[in-house]
């Protein structure tokens, strides 16, 4: 493939990119097309990292949930023994157990893809980017084109 049409078709797909509905906070407009102003798209670890925390913050409070709920019930069923709402109490116990293990099993998951996209939005990227950097494209083309 030749250069001019790599750089021709980088070009296309930044521009596929840009986000032009969208004003630029610092007031120019999107600079995916090489024109000098800001780029499209960035991305941070920050809010992966939050996101992170919010999601083990919601699975500590259900499992404390499951485990209140779990001691609420207990003793319920030696008092109330013949009743017909014992056991639509015990059937009501059960469902919510499930439930709420479930949510609290998907905030753990959640929380782990997270916390890693977190870790490679802020290590992997960047590092990558330098390693681009460090490519000598001077003239325009390659080294291994010269």
């Amino acid at each position: 493939m030749a250069w001019d049409e790599w750089e021709q078709l980088k070009a296309g797909a930044a521009q596929r990119m840009r986000i032009d509905h969208l004003a630029d906070p610092g007031g120019g407009g999107g600079g995916g097309g090489g024109g000098g102003g800001t780029p499209d798209l960035k991305v941070s670890q920050g809010p992966w990292t939050k996101a992170s925390g919010v999601a083990q913050d919601l699975r500590t409070a259900t499992n404390t949930g499951l485990t209140e709920l779990k001691s609420a019930h207990e003793g319920v069923k030696s008092g109330t023994d013949g009743f017909t709402s014992s056991a639509a109490l015990d059937e009501i116990l059960g469902t919510w157990e499930k439930r709420l293990a479930s949510v609290r099993d998907e905030c753990d998951r959640l929380h782990g893809a997270l916390a890693k996209t977190g870790r490679d939005f802020g290590e992997l990227d960047p590092a990558v980017a330098r390693k681009a950097d460090g490519v000598n494209i001077g003239g325009g083309k390659p080294d291994w084109t010269r």
